[in-house]
């Protein structure tokens, strides 16, 4: 875990932590929201997998089959992918360890649905119910077309994403490539499909990304789940 920043003086600090489903520091996801926090707020980064090499965290939660899968990196800068439902008891560990600490707050950096996390007295922001509740508004009768990172996660998304009032479409493509040609092909593919809008349905999927596909033509309103949940934090602190 990283130690919190300094808040100016004369304020009372709201301590908020960024909490990953890989290991912290991911700056790359929490830098969207952390712009829009005002000066008073203390940030801290923790995440479920820290403290562990890369080969235990591959023997212990690489997917199998069935069951829901999630990608994220080390602290490597490295990505892998993950089994759901075990990192999601190692969520709430470092969840305890952070109320232990006294945080005001605790910000989920994936998308993806943990049922069952809990707090004792700081609230938990989980953005897979904060982006789709967003997105919903946001879009009203548009078709979407919802970009995620592995095909694997389709299926998952689907269910997750039935609350839109037309069902949307899914492509996969890694935000974590070099390049964001698979990226941009995925997303003229849901184009020519008939997307009206476009969402980024993970956390590592950033203000750049949407930037790569304005500049590769794509026309219509692109929705970054880290700039949504963004606007949810500020809107607490």
């Amino acid at each position: 875990m990283q130690d919190y920043g300094t808040s100016p003086s004369g304020l009372s600090a709201t301590r908020i932590a960024f909490l990953t489903i890989g290991q912290a520091p991911r700056r790359d996801l929490s830098e969207p929201i952390e712009r829009a926090l005002p000066p008073h707020v203390q940030v801290r980064h923790a995440g479920a997998l820290d403290g562990l090499d890369r080969a235990t965290v591959q023997q212990q939660f690489s997917p199998g089959p069935g069951g829901a899968w999630l990608i994220s990196k080390l602290a490597d800068g490295q990505p892998v992918t993950l089994r759901a439902d075990a990192i999601g008891a190692l969520l709430q560990q470092a969840i305890d360890r952070l109320e232990e600490e006294g945080v005001d707050g605790i910000v989920l950096l994936c998308t993806g649905e943990f049922p069952g996390l809990r707090t004792r007295r700081a609230w938990l922001i989980e953005p897979d119910g904060v982006v789709c509740a967003g997105v919903d508004s946001l879009l009203r009768n548009a078709l979407a077309g919802v970009l995620v990172p592995m095909p694997e996660q389709v299926n998952e998304a689907r269910v997750k994403w039935q609350r839109l009032q037309r069902p949307p479409l899914f492509a996969a493509a890694s935000p974590y490539d070099e390049t964001p040609d698979a990226l941009i092909d995925a997303a003229r593919t849901l184009r020519r499909q008939g997307a009206q809008a476009l969402v980024l349905d993970c956390m590592g999927y950033a203000p750049a990304h949407k930037a790569a596909l304005r500049a590769a033509g794509l026309d219509i309103p692109v929705l970054v789940s880290a700039s949504v949940l963004g606007g949810a934090v500020a809107a607490y602190v």
